[in-house]
Protein backbone atom coordinates (compact mmCIF):
# COMPACT_ATOMS: atom_id res chain seq x y z
CA UNK A 1 0.00 0.00 0.00
CA UNK A 2 1.60 3.19 -1.07
CA UNK A 3 0.58 6.55 0.33
CA UNK A 4 1.03 10.21 -1.82
CA UNK A 5 0.93 13.48 0.05
CA UNK A 6 1.31 16.53 -1.46
CA UNK A 7 2.15 19.53 0.81
CA UNK A 8 1.63 23.15 -0.71
CA UNK A 9 2.96 25.77 1.64
CA UNK A 10 2.85 29.71 1.39
CA UNK A 11 5.97 30.04 2.15
CA UNK A 12 6.33 33.20 -0.58
CA UNK A 13 3.54 34.93 0.45
CA UNK A 14 4.88 34.59 4.36
CA UNK A 15 7.91 35.81 3.44
CA UNK A 16 7.04 38.50 1.87
CA UNK A 17 4.53 39.86 4.28
CA UNK A 18 7.02 38.84 6.82
CA UNK A 19 9.36 41.74 5.24
CA UNK A 20 6.80 44.70 4.63
CA UNK A 21 5.86 43.62 8.54
CA UNK A 22 9.63 44.39 9.34
CA UNK A 23 9.98 47.59 6.84
CA UNK A 24 7.36 49.22 8.61
CA UNK A 25 8.43 47.99 12.06
CA UNK A 26 11.65 49.90 10.97
CA UNK A 27 9.86 52.79 10.08
CA UNK A 28 6.94 52.83 13.15
CA UNK A 29 10.33 52.90 15.55
CA UNK A 30 11.99 55.81 13.38
CA UNK A 31 8.99 58.02 13.99
CA UNK A 32 8.64 57.21 18.16
CA UNK A 33 12.62 57.55 18.12
CA UNK A 34 11.94 60.90 16.93
CA UNK A 35 8.81 61.94 18.99
CA UNK A 36 10.59 61.02 22.18
CA UNK A 37 13.19 63.52 21.25
CA UNK A 38 10.87 66.09 20.61
CA UNK A 39 9.51 64.95 23.99
CA UNK A 40 12.92 65.28 25.48
CA UNK A 41 13.07 68.45 23.85
CA UNK A 42 9.97 69.64 25.21
CA UNK A 43 10.91 68.73 28.89
CA UNK A 44 14.04 70.43 28.82
CA UNK A 45 12.41 73.66 27.81
CA UNK A 46 9.58 73.49 29.98
CA UNK A 47 11.95 72.02 33.29
CA UNK A 48 14.26 75.52 32.32
CA UNK A 49 11.32 77.93 32.14
CA UNK A 50 10.45 76.62 35.45
CA UNK A 51 14.02 77.31 36.94
CA UNK A 52 14.73 73.69 37.26
CA UNK A 53 17.91 71.75 35.88
CA UNK A 54 18.07 68.59 34.33
CA UNK A 55 17.91 66.69 38.37
CA UNK A 56 15.13 68.11 39.33
CA UNK A 57 17.10 70.74 41.31
CA UNK A 58 16.03 74.64 41.41
CA UNK A 59 18.84 76.52 39.54
CA UNK A 60 21.53 78.57 41.66
CA UNK A 61 20.48 82.53 41.99
CA UNK A 62 22.30 84.82 39.67
CA UNK A 63 25.20 86.82 41.13
CA UNK A 64 24.22 90.14 42.51
CA UNK A 65 25.57 91.70 39.25
CA UNK A 66 23.80 90.25 36.98
CA UNK A 67 20.79 90.56 38.74
CA UNK A 68 21.57 94.22 38.85
CA UNK A 69 21.71 94.55 35.26
CA UNK A 70 18.60 92.61 34.66
CA UNK A 71 16.87 94.81 36.79
CA UNK A 72 18.09 97.63 34.85
CA UNK A 73 16.87 96.42 32.10
CA UNK A 74 13.24 95.54 33.42
CA UNK A 75 13.90 91.79 33.20
CA UNK A 76 12.29 88.88 35.37
CA UNK A 77 14.79 88.08 38.05
CA UNK A 78 13.32 84.57 37.68
CA UNK A 79 16.58 82.41 37.23
CA UNK A 80 15.24 80.17 33.84
CA UNK A 81 17.77 80.95 31.32
CA UNK A 82 16.29 83.04 29.83
CA UNK A 83 17.15 86.18 28.52
CA UNK A 84 16.29 86.77 24.92
CA UNK A 85 14.67 83.54 24.06
CA UNK A 86 17.15 82.64 21.47
CA UNK A 87 19.51 80.16 23.54
CA UNK A 88 16.92 77.71 23.82
CA UNK A 89 14.78 78.03 20.54
CA UNK A 90 18.07 76.94 19.16
CA UNK A 91 17.49 73.89 20.92
CA UNK A 92 16.76 71.39 18.56
CA UNK A 93 16.15 67.81 17.84
CA UNK A 94 16.84 65.63 14.61
CA UNK A 95 17.54 62.76 13.11
CA UNK A 96 21.27 61.08 13.48
CA UNK A 97 20.76 57.44 12.08
CA UNK A 98 18.58 54.86 11.98
CA UNK A 99 16.64 54.37 15.55
CA UNK A 100 18.36 57.53 16.57
CA UNK A 101 18.07 60.68 17.38
CA UNK A 102 20.38 63.69 18.67
CA UNK A 103 19.38 66.88 20.07
CA UNK A 104 21.46 69.86 19.81
CA UNK A 105 21.75 74.07 19.08
CA UNK A 106 21.21 75.23 15.78
CA UNK A 107 23.91 77.99 16.55
CA UNK A 108 27.42 78.34 17.11
CA UNK A 109 26.93 81.71 19.59
CA UNK A 110 24.06 80.17 21.38
CA UNK A 111 25.96 76.30 21.58
CA UNK A 112 28.37 78.10 23.88
CA UNK A 113 25.77 80.31 25.84
CA UNK A 114 24.94 76.79 26.50
CA UNK A 115 28.37 75.36 27.23
CA UNK A 116 28.75 78.60 29.84
CA UNK A 117 25.46 77.63 31.67
CA UNK A 118 26.42 73.94 31.71
CA UNK A 119 29.69 73.05 32.05
CA UNK A 120 31.88 76.23 32.54
CA UNK A 121 29.65 78.64 34.95
CA UNK A 122 30.31 78.61 38.97
CA UNK A 123 27.80 77.68 40.29
CA UNK A 124 26.17 75.44 36.91
CA UNK A 125 22.71 75.40 36.05
CA UNK A 126 22.71 71.74 33.65
CA UNK A 127 19.80 71.97 31.96
CA UNK A 128 20.44 70.14 29.30
CA UNK A 129 19.84 66.36 30.15
CA UNK A 130 17.77 63.95 31.66
CA UNK A 131 17.07 61.88 34.63
CA UNK A 132 15.74 58.08 35.20
CA UNK A 133 12.39 59.63 35.91
CA UNK A 134 12.36 61.43 32.42
CA UNK A 135 13.83 58.94 31.04
CA UNK A 136 11.08 56.25 32.02
CA UNK A 137 8.58 59.08 30.88
CA UNK A 138 10.01 59.04 27.25
CA UNK A 139 10.03 55.02 27.20
CA UNK A 140 6.39 54.84 28.06
CA UNK A 141 5.33 57.20 25.78
CA UNK A 142 7.17 55.50 23.02
CA UNK A 143 6.34 51.86 23.72
CA UNK A 144 2.47 53.03 23.91
CA UNK A 145 2.94 54.40 20.25
CA UNK A 146 4.67 51.62 19.02
CA UNK A 147 1.68 49.24 20.10
CA UNK A 148 -0.84 51.91 18.78
CA UNK A 149 0.86 51.39 15.87
CA UNK A 150 1.34 47.64 15.49
CA UNK A 151 -2.48 47.24 16.61
CA UNK A 152 -2.94 49.19 13.24
CA UNK A 153 -1.30 45.39 11.28
CA UNK A 154 -4.34 42.90 12.58
CA UNK A 155 -1.55 40.28 12.30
Amino acid sequence: MALDLKIKTNQKQLSKKLGKFQTRLSRIIDKGVKQAGFQLLDIIRTKTAKGIDARDVPFAQYSESYTKQLQREGKPLKVDLFYSGRMLGSLSSRKTGKHKTSLGFTNAQMRQRALFNQVLNEPKREFFGFNDRTEKIISKQFNRFVEKELRKFRI
